[in-house]
C-alpha cells in the first residue's frame, strides 16, 4: 500500500471524525479508502434484473393466490 497526501476541508475532517466516533470507521485512513472504493465501484456496471412487465404481473398474480 502506498502513502498519498491529500488536503481536506475542516468540514470534511469533522465529518470523518464524527463517523469514527460513531464507530463506522476505525480511523481516517480507512474512511478515505472506503470512500475511494465506493467511488470506483460506482463506475462499474451493476447487475440489473431483466424482467418483463408481463413476467412481473404473472409473479404478482401467482403470489396473491398463494
Amino acid at each position: 500500500m502506498e502513502t498519498v497526501q491529500i488536503r481536506l476541508t475542516r468540514n470534511m475532517l469533522n465529518g470523518i471524525d464524527e463517523l469514527i466516533k460513531l464507530g463506522e470507521y476505525p480511523n481516517r485512513s480507512e474512511a478515505v479508502r472506503d470512500s475511494v472504493r465506493k467511488m470506483l465501484n460506482r463506475n462499474q456496471p451493476s447487475e440489473v434484473l431483466n424482467v418483463s412487465v408481463k413476467d412481473l404481473q404473472r409473479f404478482i398474480k401467482a403470489a396473491g393466490k398463494g
